[in-house]
Order: C-alpha cells, then sequence, then structure tokens
C-alpha cells in the first residue's frame, strides 16, 4: 500500500497558525488590567514630578522648594522618608544630614528638635553663591507638607537606607498620616525594597496606590522584552524607572505600550535634559520625574499641553 504524501505546504500553514494563536496569546488577549486612579488624571498631558521640590532651583526637600514647585505649576511633589529618633516621618533623601545640612549623623539619630536647629540651605549654591545659607531653612515632616499642600499629589519614597527595625513604625506612622489629611488619593508610595511596597500596601488596605520595587519592575521588564506580557500581572498601579539599567534601554515601545496596554502608569526618573524629556514626552511617558520642572513645564506648553 502506497503511503500517503504529506502536503509541506498544508504542514507549514498548520505551524503558521499555531505560532500566531500562541502570539495573540502572548501579546493581544489582556489578562489582567490596572484599574484606574484619581492620583494619575491629567487628561493626556504627562504628569510635571518635582524630584525634592526641584533640587536644582531650590534646596532639596525644603519648604521654600517645594513652594516654588507649586508656584511654577508642577503636578506633583516628590520627596523621600527619613524617621527621626523621635518617631517623626522627615523629608530626607540621604540616611544623614552631611550633604544638605551644616550637621553630620544619622537622622534617626537625631530629634526633630534637633533637625530642626541645623541649616537645610547651607550647601545649595547657585553661579558659585551659597543664596540661602543662614537664612532660617529648615528641615521638614511629612506631616508639614500635608498641612502645607492639602489639594498637592505627592510621590513619597520609603527610602530602604532607613533602620531595618524602624520600617513598620514609618509605614505605621505615614498611614496613620494619609488617613488624618484625607490623602488616600493624592498620594503614591514607593520604595527600591519591593518587601517594604508590599508591606505597605497590606497596612494601608485599597484606595493608596504603589509603585514597583526592584523586584516588580524586574519582572515588568523581562515579561515585555522577551514577548511574556500576557503572563505579567503587577500588583501596583505605576512603575517609576530611568531611561536606562544595567545596559537595558528602559524606553523602547515594548516597554512604553506594554504599560499602556494593561493601565500602569509609567514615570521616568531623574530627567534634567529637556531633549530627553521631549523624547519621553512623544514616547507617551506617563510622568517624568524632574530636579528642573520649570524646563519640563516650558517645553509642555511648547508642545502645546
Amino acid at each position: 500500500m502506497e503511503k500517503e504524501k504529506r502536503n509541506p505546504f498544508k504542514t507549514l500553514s498548520t505551524l503558521l497558525l499555531i505560532l500566531g494563536a500562541i502570539y495573540i496569546f502572548l501579546n493581544v488577549l489582556p489578562i489582567h488590567h490596572v484599574k484606574a486612579h484619581p492620583f494619575f488624571e491629567n487628561g493626556d498631558k504627562p504628569l510635571v514630578i518635582a524630584h525634592q521640590g526641584g533640587e536644582h532651583l531650590r534646596p532639596s526637600n525644603t519648604m521654600i522648594a517645594f513652594e516654588h514647585a507649586t508656584e511654577l505649576g508642577a503636578d506633583v511633589l516628590e520627596t523621600d522618608i527619613h524617621i527621626s529618633k523621635d518617631g517623626y516621618l522627615i523629608a530626607i533623601h540621604d540616611p544623614t544630614v552631611d550633604r544638605t545640612t551644616d550637621g553630620t549623623g544619622r537622622v534617626v539619630d537625631y530629634t526633630l528638635e534637633e533637625l530642626k536647629q541645623l541649616d537645610a540651605g547651607y550647601y545649595f549654591e547657585k553661579n558659585g553663591k551659597h543664596l540661602y545659607r543662614g537664612q532660617g531653612i529648615q528641615l521638614i515632616t511629612i506631616e508639614e507638607l500635608f498641612q502645607r499642600f492639602p489639594n498637592m499629589r505627592f510621590v513619597l519614597e520609603i527610602k530602604n537606607t532607613n533602620p531595618d527595625n524602624q520600617i513598620d513604625s514609618i509605614i505605621k506612622r505615614l498611614v496613620h498620616l494619609i488617613n488624618t489629611y484625607e490623602m488616600r488619593e493624592q498620594v503614591l508610595i514607593g520604595s527600591f525594597d519591593q518587601e517594604v511596597v508590599d508591606r505597605f500596601r497590606t497596612q494601608a488596605g485599597p484606595g493608596v496606590v504603589t509603585s514597583g520595587g526592584r523586584d516588580e519592575v524586574t519582572k515588568f521588564v523581562i515579561f515585555n522584552k522577551f514577548f511574556l506580557k500576557n503572563f505579567y500581572r503587577p500588583q501596583v498601579e505605576a512603575i517609576q524607572i530611568p531611561q536606562a539599567e544595567s545596559g537595558f534601554d528602559l524606553t523602547t515601545e515594548s516597554i512604553v505600550t506594554g504599560a499602556k496596554r494593561i493601565g500602569m502608569n509609567l514615570h521616568y526618573w531623574t530627567v534634567n535634559d529637556p531633549k530627553d524629556m521631549r523624547r519621553l514626552i512623544e514616547k507617551g511617558a506617563d510622568g517624568i520625574t524632574t530636579d528642573r520642572p520649570d524646563l519640563l513645564i516650558e517645553l509642555l506648553n511648547e508642545l502645546g499641553y
């Protein structure tokens, strides 16, 4: 009996159909979509996020920096959290006071009263001059920020340079302040430490949005780079990333569209060159964190936003 001859074109067609179905499953059919949240509402205009209040314009993380950023028209104020010796949440980037004040030592070794005695404008320099040295510029607390700007949005990073045994106290205090000042729709909480983000989400409950820690960001990038988008189920509402990391370009179309197709907001930090700002706006970034909110606002106006 003569064997039936295989039709190579039929086999190829079947293979292509199978591959097409796999591609559709992996890249087209959405599996998980992030729920929209009022924090991110800004029309089609990217959020202007003033890094430390606009660190290149005023002394970092001081009230005059945040006031200036709001006067410029920034949408969001960004700051970092370290805890003081007596349990206050201080708006400061570094675990020590050395870089931004005339003091030395760890934030956690100072009481709030002691921190208030330091000159937070001591090192700020512009055009070779220390314009704010000796002008009574102080470190401030997260509570003071909430009191001063009740209608503003905030990106708050719980620094992983806080003592490990203080993280629960920081989260508990932060949740209390968010609830007390009714800021649940006005804050985006992040940390490089994924465990810190997860612990915050557990304590805060639904309604307060978080950005991905290192683990979440890594998963997002890998799943999108290797065409496995539909296997990614984000537990956070936003990803905040640099333009590049470890040799990977994080501004590619697959990254941007990968975030948008599931409704996850994509913010880039810290961007101070107008050329990079323009490129990210054109690519579809949802927010840009910058030390120069003045330049970003000027560019957005120029582009017609």
